[in-house]
């Protein structure tokens, strides 16, 4: 895997996105009773990390579109750092398109306690909402653990 600079969110057709926020409101526009999901998801590959974070435009009963950025950096010492990695990277990404409208913010952290991940459960949750955002964990976090899973292949 070779290191990415300067990522920049596409299309399903891999098209170049110049400027998400004016994307994803032009989309609202077209589709003003659409929702709003932002997650992320990580794969480690030998000493490098891969994180895809999605910018899923649901317009309810009609599917969803997605916008993405994959970006490859040294792996992290461990995996709580790289979830929370993941974590930071979806909201970093809801901040900037917050004045858009509601924003659901999903993390690929399990609410379950019997997981690993479950013990970063709270914290990330509790950031989420301390920025006005809604969060959802495994097993409702379905922009992390399927719109960014798949993009992190």
């Amino acid at each position: 895997m070779k290191l990415t600079l300067n990522p920049v969110f596409r299309d399903h057709l891999r098209t170049e996105i110049s400027d998400i926020k004016l994307y994803v409101q032009n989309w609202l526009k077209r589709h003003p009773q659409g929702d709003i999901y932002v997650g992320c998801d990580s794969k480690v590959r030998g000493s490098r990390v891969k994180y895809s974070t999605v910018v899923c435009l649901w317009d309810v009963g009609n599917g969803v579109s997605e916008i993405y950025k994959n970006e490859v950096t040294p792996a992290p010492p461990d995996s709580y750092t790289r979830l929370w990695n993941e974590v930071t990277r979806a909201v970093d990404t809801a901040e900037y398109l917050k004045e858009l409208g509601r924003i659901t913010v999903h993390v690929d952290i399990n609410s379950n306690p019997k997981f690993r991940s479950h013990q970063l459960y709270d914290a990330s949750i509790g950031l989420i909402t301390s920025l006005g955002f809604e969060g959802a964990g495994k097993p409702f976090s379905w922009a992390a653990s399927c719109g960014a899973h798949r993009h992190c292949q």
